[in-house]
């Protein structure tokens, strides 16, 4: 397995962990502050990658992507409509990131790329074949010249490592204790919301009543110190729907590489759905066997991993979740400390 690439956003050291439970303070209507009680070690093989794509092709394509770029955003603004950003916010990177490689890790599993500009360090990866993970690759350009079998796609990747890490998280995130349970009865996220988190991993619950998750017109932001994480769990009866909406961190030091949005709904529904979006600082994981995540007019920073990726006219360079560095007395392999006492606080939006 290859190394991490030197080039991407640097992983956090030193992760602290919060106090022993977590709190709930609702400051303002649109205002959360968050303190963590669970720390969870991520692994550093996916941050190597934008896309993660791990469904075989007898299912579905595992990453497609068409119109535009990858590890690049050439345009400073959005061409589509979408809730204005918080002046709070992190600006959108301008330029080149040159992060935009994609894992295509099952070995039957394949690509189909068109009208895309790619810049990375390696481009299109597969752990098959390249003559079967090949599904296409028309005026598709790596690092600025034509993208052929000699320059930004390979197969025959040993992606064990890899598989075996999102296996077994796939086991770990949902076992989690749980910090804070926000609840929307309807499904709708219907105002802006900041949440404001403490040093640490902060895990969130959302129940919507057994709906769909609708974020539509509106911001949700994630804000805190250097060293503050959050993974959010959206549940097993629910697809995430994010419609002229943004889902962003804040300038207060949390960092591009710490918000995570987990699911592993048993289906092959489209579990993580955006149109009309910007996306800076939050990475989007469905680690269920045949969900997909679809993006289609989309700007901005995250990481996407799924069986199947489906993407159009988007401008992504990656913010990939983060590695905290784990204390060897407390997490044993992926690493998982758990604090005793927690406490479950739930609010009504």
């Amino acid at each position: 397995m290859k190394r991490i690439k030197t080039h991407r956003n640097a992983l956090q050291t030193g992760m602290r962990r919060g106090g022993p439970f977590a709190s709930l303070l609702p400051i303002l209507a649109s205002s959360l502050f968050l303190s963590p009680a669970a720390a969870v070690a991520i692994p550093n093989y996916a941050s190597e990658y934008l896309m993660i794509g791990t469904g075989p092709k007898s299912t579905a394509i595992g990453a497609q992507a068409s119109n535009w770029e990858l590890g690049a955003n050439s345009v400073s603004g959005p061409w589509f409509s979408t809730a204005t950003l918080p002046s709070n916010a992190v600006p959108v990177f301008t330029g080149v990131g040159g992060n935009g490689d994609i894992a295509i890790t099952n070995s039957s599993g394949a690509f189909d790329l068109s009208n895309m500009e790619v810049w990375g360090d390696t481009g299109v990866e597969c752990a098959g074949s390249l003559s079967q993970c090949n599904e296409g690759r028309s005026n598709t350009d790596f690092n600025g010249s034509s993208m052929t079998n000699s320059n930004g796609s390979q197969g025959g990747i040993d992606f064990s490592g890899l598989n075996s890490q999102l296996a077994d998280l796939a086991i770990e995130i949902p076992a989690l204790p749980s910090d804070i349970n926000l609840t929307f009865n309807d499904g709708k996220w219907d105002s802006n919301l900041t949440i404001n988190l403490g040093v640490g991993v902060t895990v969130i619950d959302i129940d919507t009543n057994d709906n769909d998750l609708l974020l539509e017109n509106n911001n949700l932001l994630f804000d805190g110190p250097e060293g503050a994480f959050a993974i959010v769990r959206v549940p097993d009866e629910a697809n995430f729907l994010v419609s002229q909406a943004n889902i962003i961190v804040g300038d207060s030091g949390i960092g591009l590489n710490n918000v995570l949005f987990f699911s592993d709904k048993p289906d092959n529904n489209q579990h993580f759905n955006f149109n009309d979006t910007i996306i800076n600082g939050v990475a989007f994981w469905d680690l269920s066997s045949q969900g997909e995540i679809s993006l289609n007019n989309a700007q901005g920073c995250t990481q996407l991993v799924g069986s199947k990726i489906n993407t159009n006219d988007i401008r992504l360079n990656s913010c990939a979740t983060a590695v905290p560095e784990p204390n060897t007395a407390v997490f044993l392999g992926l690493g998982l400390a758990c604090l005793a006492g927690i406490r479950r606080l739930a609010m009504r939006n």
